[in-house]
């Protein structure tokens, strides 16, 4: 995954004892953005090389794959789109995560992932609950808010372009409906992580380099790690920004 960022939003700062509660096998560090007055969460494989912060998605294998019960809608939605093999963009393991880190820190949490090769991916919960999901699924956006799904298919200028045909979930009554495909797909770096964030942050731009291949000229400050949670951490010793390692 190319100019891959992964991340955990939150306005204010979280119990770090509460952390703890993340399965065995994903790690975490704690940054804080005092420009912004926001923080993150960057989740990571305990144990994996992890140079650089929310470049990793690798936590999620450790995470359950079926959603519960009270989200079937979107279990539903799920295997027609891994039916039509498209169901790469929408990742149930990390919305799974935020749903546990949401309930565990008991805060809203808005977790995203995004890259330049299609990813884009973004979730917000409160105390363990859904409350918007946003993702890019090829010719197709999944909208969940309000307890109700929209598939709203994408016009894609490409000649060999097949639309992709969900007619058949259309089901208001169920919370699920179809759109008509008014909206033109959008070729932007990180659009929905980008704009989902800095919507939940109120913020101008979104942060972290969302959108920019140039990445965060100034990046948070690490504060805490699972591996020394009552430490506070200082800035990494080497003073470039993470993302000029890449």
């Amino acid at each position: 995954m190319g100019y891959l960022i992964s991340a955990h939003a939150l306005k204010s700062e979280p119990d770090l004892a509460k952390l703890e509660s993340l399965p065995r096998g994903v790690s975490w560090a704690v940054y804080r953005d005092d420009d912004a007055q926001s923080w993150y969460v960057d989740t990571f494989a305990t144990g994996s090389k992890h140079d650089w912060p929310f470049t990793s998605v690798s936590a999620f294998r450790f995470l359950p794959r079926d959603l519960p019960q009270n989200l079937n809608q979107l279990s539903r939605v799920y295997e027609a789109l891994n039916e039509a093999r498209l169901a790469d963009g929408f990742d149930r393991t990390f919305l799974n995560l935020n749903l546990q880190l949401s309930n565990s820190l008991q805060l809203p949490v808005l977790s995203f992932y995004s890259d330049d090769e299609g990813h884009d991916f973004a979730c917000l919960s409160q105390n363990g609950t859904l409350q918007r999901l946003r993702c890019e699924c090829y010719d197709i956006e999944l909208i969940y808010r309000n307890g109700k799904t929209e598939i709203q298919p994408l016009r894609i200028k490409d000649d060999d372009f097949v639309p992709t045909d969900l007619a058949e979930l259309h089901n208001p009554e169920a919370g699920i409906s179809v759109l008509e495909r008014n909206k033109d797909h959008s070729s932007l770096l990180h659009l929905i992580a980008g704009e989902e964030v800095s919507s939940f942050l109120g913020t101008s731009k979104p942060p972290l380099g969302l959108g920019s291949f140039d990445g965060n000229a100034k990046p948070p400050t690490m504060f805490a790690t699972s591996a020394s949670p009552s430490t506070k951490a200082q800035h990494v010793q080497d003073t470039r920004p993470w993302w000029k390692f890449w």
